[in-house]
């Protein structure tokens, strides 16, 4: 059975970096970027998302914009093997955004993003009920 690079071309790879890019970009313009037909595009887009590549579409959000100044990854040490409480707990949490179960160094990782140090303080105040944790603080977003 072939893995799905094998059935990939460069061109289903130039239609991902356009709509990584702007996933609203219309299918003719996109398919004037890489000198296909609109329909062209579009059946292809279609079996990227009927093969699982695209699993969905989404935006990128200006944190800073919206008073959101400091980004924290925090690495979390859960000390029980019971993490659907912590589960919860982060499915709850408006300031993460992203959660990454790890290996290696702690259990999860996460992206969280506040107004200012106070509230990332108690955020880390109610983390503590769950397990250690370990915060790093972003100077910038390079990439």
């Amino acid at each position: 059975m072939k893995g799905l690079i094998d059935i990939l071309d460069q061109t289903d790879f130039e239609i991902l970096k356009l709509l990584s890019e702007n996933s609203r970009i219309q299918w003719k313009e996109l398919g004037q970027k890489i000198h296909l037909t609109g329909q062209a595009v579009g059946n292809r887009i279609r079996r990227l998302e009927d093969l699982g590549v695209i699993e969905q579409y989404t935006i990128a959000i200006n944190r800073i914009r919206l008073g959101q100044v400091v980004t924290a990854f925090v690495t979390v040490f859960v000390q029980t093997t019971n993490h659907q409480e912590f589960n919860r707990f982060f499915q709850a949490e408006e300031a993460i955004s992203e959660v990454h179960r790890t290996s290696g160094d702690g259990c999860y990782l996460l992206k969280t993003h506040f107004s200012s140090n106070e509230e990332l303080d108690t955020f880390l105040e109610r983390l503590l009920k769950f397990g250690n944790y370990r915060v790093n603080l972003s100077i910038g977003r390079l990439k």
